[in-house]
């Protein structure tokens, strides 16, 4: 059971939560105007505690299953396609953006489960993945190649004209 004292100092629309035994704190803002403190033991979590807990091995590989299946462009990345973080997820960006092609992508820095079971579903060790009509296509380096082959452009229109 998780305990600690929670103090929320809430000023208009900002909320401070302070957890001073967790060694959690933010100085106060200087216009708080409430300030309420309760035990957060006393606190009974429901149902929606259980969609927190960390999907298994198999749910996982569906969860990735269904994202290949429902997007046409698929980027498993580190980052965003705003804000890449890594070189090779950056360079993968630039290359779909070439094609100037709404892509979907999924930040796998944002879930462990993903990140890992990526992997296992591609049989490919790295990131960023280029999924393409469901097709696995590789990483940065084959979109390499195959952009300066033409092959990516080739498969990039196929995946535009099923996305009218």
């Amino acid at each position: 059971t998780f305990a600690t004292t929670m103090t929320f100092l809430l000023a208009g629309s900002n909320t401070v939560a302070f957890a001073p035994n967790l060694g959690v704190q933010k100085k106060a803002h200087p216009e708080a105007l409430i300030r309420t403190t309760f035990n957060t033991e006393s606190l009974k979590l429901s149902s929606f505690d259980e969609d927190f807990l960390q999907d298994s091995p198999d749910q996982t590989q569906l969860r990735i299953q269904d994202l290949v299946d429902e997007n046409p462009v698929l980027l498993f990345m580190k980052g965003s396609k705003l804000f890449p973080q890594c070189g090779f997820s950056s360079t993968a960006v630039q290359i779909l953006n070439t094609f100037g092609i709404d892509f979907q992508s999924v930040d796998v820095l944002a879930d462990e489960s993903v990140r890992q079971g990526i992997k296992e579903f591609s049989q490919w060790p790295t990131i960023p993945q280029l999924y393409v009509c469901g097709e696995f296509i590789g990483g940065s380096d084959i979109m390499i190649e195959m952009y300066q082959s033409g092959e990516l452009g080739e498969m990039i229109e196929k995946a535009r004209a099923d996305m009218v």
